[in-house]
């Protein structure tokens, strides 16, 4: 397992984060979510800003993307020092604070107060092409699950 230097520059580098405990309704809706069960979400560091990457389906097809809401698509300033990264997230519903801790690379989502916590990831760290190509690999796992599913359609 690798971590991120202490207190040194995440400009550049990706977090890929899977659901440890998640509130449903506190999933982003882009989020792909086969049988009720949340997929990984990618965050991705760079000159000072971070941006979330969601494995969405579009039609029959799996894909990793932005938020692709416009007003949402900003990328968000994210702070940091030895011990924590945060930022805040506004989706279709709410404004979300996050918050990872550096040590354990456990992610926080919480209400923008910080006195409920909706979801709790582990998150697994990589470089900008390593991150890409992970959440590239997710997508197609999650195609070939999707694209081999029985169809249980009659017309």
């Amino acid at each position: 397992m690798q971590s991120f230097p202490s207190f040194g520059s995440v400009d550049g580098k990706g977090i890929v984060c899977k659901c440890l405990d998640c509130k449903l309704e506190h999933l982003d809706p882009s989020s792909f979510m086969p049988n009720n069960i949340p997929t990984e979400i990618g965050f991705h560091f760079k000159i000072n800003k971070v941006a979330i990457y969601y494995i969405r389906k579009i039609g029959d097809k799996i894909k990793v993307s932005e938020n692709i809401q416009t007003t949402l698509r900003k990328k968000k300033r994210f702070l940091s020092d030895e011990n924590e990264i945060k930022w805040t997230y506004k989706d279709s519903l709410n404004i979300y604070a996050y918050s990872l801790d550096r040590k354990t690379l456990i992610l926080s989502k919480m209400n923008i107060t910080k006195t409920e916590k909706y979801n709790i990831r582990k998150c697994e760290p990589f470089s900008e092409i390593e991150f890409f190509n992970k959440m590239n690999k997710l997508s197609e796992k999650y195609q070939n699950v999707y694209d081999n599913k029985p169809n249980k359609n009659k017309i």
